[in-house]
């Protein structure tokens, strides 16, 4: 079940971000906001083996004690 969903711009910062129950709101901000350098690293990393195909699964980024953040991709669309 998802407990949290964050939409981040192509600049690497949160558009939106949406949590379930809300008193865990803040925690959850903080764990996205920690977690963008790692995504922007991993991206770079699958882009430069791939080229411009990219995954968009990237996979398991980090398990915390209680959560696990998972990482989807979207094809940006101009």
């Amino acid at each position: 079940m998802a407990v949290c969903i964050a939409v981040i711009a192509k600049e690497n910062y949160p558009l939106y971000i949406r949590s379930v129950p809300t008193q865990n709101e803040l925690k959850f901000h903080y764990t996205v906001h920690t977690s963008l350098d790692v995504v922007e690293e991993k991206i770079s990393a699958v882009g430069k083996s791939l080229g411009d195909q990219r995954e968009l699964y990237l996979g398991l980024l980090y398990p915390t004690e209680d959560y696990k953040l998972i990482i989807f991709l979207t094809r940006h669309l101009h």
